[in-house]
């Protein structure tokens, strides 16, 4: 199922060298000190030099589902798995190196830079072997259908998030068709975070191809033969199995992938470790589960690796339901949840590092990163009380507080077969009784968990968890969950009006010192909307088969597919 939303393309700037193991807590449950906690690396696979990997084999990974739309930045797409599979087969003109820095992809670019800052221009020369699986060669075409289908201008078109490409005014064509002028009408210091996914013209020439034509499969032109524009592409596609398999793309210019296949399954979250103690998957992402982390060390022909991860457990609050309209309910809401608790139950049992978040754009460890989340939501079942009887609630003689007759009631909405969000689900009703907030906990099917209720068009819940995939770019790409309240990404449905102005300041600011200074005026703003409640960031723990290189847990670091295989 479907447990993490992406908050942009996993690409971007400053790298998180650590996460800090330093926790604020207020009313309870203490964090481990920085030194009892162990460090984690930035990426956690074993790396071999492509030479050395022996071709042959087939990987098989789990997915929580495969894709409603095969369009990652369609409304319809836009999940951590959505993207894995969107990697796998479009091209990427810049990669990102463990410390969050990014760089050129030869195989797809000759160069990428800015060629200007006054008006930005930025140029991309696209390497000339660089073709389409159907032989169509990319072009500056290319990337003007993605600028026209993401810019925003045209409401026909329904795309997750128009970050950084509503700033660009135009792309053209420099000397030739392969040199691609990027000119920006709004100056947008994360540029390079766009140049992860690009797809093929016929994608983003009109609204019905974009909304509709990759609903069940990324097609060429022709629009029954799979296309690719990078090592694989997709060879079967079992909508009923809901199994996806890859085989190496024969048009490729690069090196030649080592695997013979590269699969996809959709196994539930229940499901997981089991699947990979029956050697049904290759890699285990833990999850936090103790369970899951107990099976993983117990595969004989499996290792356990750690990582950074860019991904952020929160609590969303749907600010359009009657019951959290009032900010004042949705504070009082936040400072009854002992984070520091739920943290602990989740990370301490996989020996991963415990912290709270406290921030909504940074995460700890990265420069600019202040817990601005204490002060507003800091755990206080007595103070949240206050706040509801300010606001004119009384509490009734089961202790439950009301108003005008109406119980203060919240649906809780989490998906099925997913141990987690129950735990977690079952810790936030027993902390919110205790400040007189009655929580009722409503589980839905996984399927339709992402694709019926924690939509922008049903926000059908009143607060939900899941997690949030960051970005090495964290101020663009944070931008479509707050603002506008229209977004595609924005759950909750409000926001501070004064934001857009924010971060078109921010986003247009190209020194990095007064951006960062900002980014954090910004934040600021976000905690006190109420809406995205930070729990902890999480680090990765994956069991792996032995002998797996090049592909495992990793914070930043691009995978480069053609060089993932077996040694062994």
């Amino acid at each position: 199922m479907k447990i993490s939303v992406k908050r942009g393309l996993t690409l971007a700037t400053a790298a998180v060298a650590i996460i800090a193991l330093s926790a604020c807590t207020s009313g309870g449950g203490a964090s481990p000190s920085a030194s009892s906690a162990p460090k984690v690396p930035g990426t956690g696979w074993v790396s071999a030099d492509a030479a050395s990997v022996p071709a042959g084999g087939s990987l098989t990974l789990a997915v929580d589902a495969t894709p409603a739309n095969w369009n990652l930045n369609n409304l319809d797409a836009g999940t951590v798995d959505d993207n894995t599979l969107a990697g796998v087969f479009l091209p990427s003109f810049v990669t990102i190196k463990q410390d969050g820095s990014w760089e050129v992809d030869k195989d797809f670019a000759d160069s990428v830079a800015l060629k200007s800052d006054s008006p930005q221009v930025v140029e991309v020369k696209i390497n000339p072997k660089a073709v389409w699986s159907d032989g169509t060669p990319m072009s500056y075409e290319d990337f003007a259908a993605t600028w026209k289908s993401l810019n925003g201008k045209d409401e026909a078109y329904a795309p997750i998030s128009t970050n950084v490409w509503s700033d660009i005014s135009s792309v053209t064509a420099g000397t030739n068709a392969q040199d691609v002028l990027l000119t920006f009408k709004n100056k947008n210091a994360d540029w390079p975070s766009i140049l992860g996914a690009i797809w093929p013209k016929w994608l983003g020439d009109t609204p019905a191809h974009f909304n509709s034509s990759w609903a069940t499969g990324p097609y060429a032109a022709d629009g029954k033969s799979y296309v690719s524009g990078s090592a694989f592409v997709l060879s079967k596609f079992d909508p009923t199995g809901q199994v996806v398999t890859f085989a190496p793309n024969p048009k490729w210019w690069g090196e030649k992938p080592k695997l013979d296949s590269l699969i996809f399954k959709t196994v539930s979250r229940a499901g997981l470790a089991q699947a990979y103690a029956n050697k049904e998957i290759d890699v285990l992402n833990t999850y936090s589960n103790a369970d899951n982390f107990a099976t993983a060390k117990k595969r004989t022909d499996g290792e356990i690796q750690r990582s950074l991860s860019t991904t952020y457990r929160h609590i969303t609050l749907n600010g359009t339901a009657s019951v959290f309209k009032d900010v004042k309910v949705r504070t009082a809401f936040a400072k009854a949840l002992n984070r520091s608790v739920i943290a602990q139950a989740r990370l301490a049992p996989v020996g991963s590092p415990t912290t709270l978040l406290g921030n909504l754009i940074y995460l700890p460890g990265q420069d600019g990163y202040a817990d601005d989340a204490q002060k507003v939501i800091g755990y206080d079942t007595a103070g949240a009380k206050k706040i509801l009887e300010d606001a004119g609630y009384k509490a009734g003689s089961n202790g439950i507080y009301a108003k005008g007759g109406k119980a203060l009631s919240v649906r809780f909405v989490i998906p099925s077969d997913n141990p987690n969000s129950a735990q977690v689900a079952q810790q936030v009703q027993a902390q919110e009784k205790a400040a007189g907030i009655d929580v009722k906990i409503d589980v839905v099917p996984s399927d339709d968990f992402f694709t019926k209720y924690i939509t922008t068009k049903t926000r059908d819940f009143d607060a939900t968890y899941f997690a949030w995939q960051g970005t090495p770019f964290p101020v663009s790409s944070t931008e479509s969950i707050f603002y506008p309240a229209s977004s595609g990404q924005n759950y909750p449905g409000v926001t501070d009006k004064s934001l857009g102005k924010d971060f078109a300041g921010a986003n247009g600011e190209l020194d990095p010192a007064k951006r960062l200074k900002l980014a954090q005026a910004i934040d600021k703003k976000l905690v006190a909307l109420v809406t995205t409640i930070p729990l902890f960031p999480e680090t990765f723990v994956f069991g792996v088969k032995k002998g797996l290189v090049n592909y495992g847990p990793t914070q930043f670091q691009t995978v480069f597919w053609q060089n993932v295989g077996f040694t062994k």
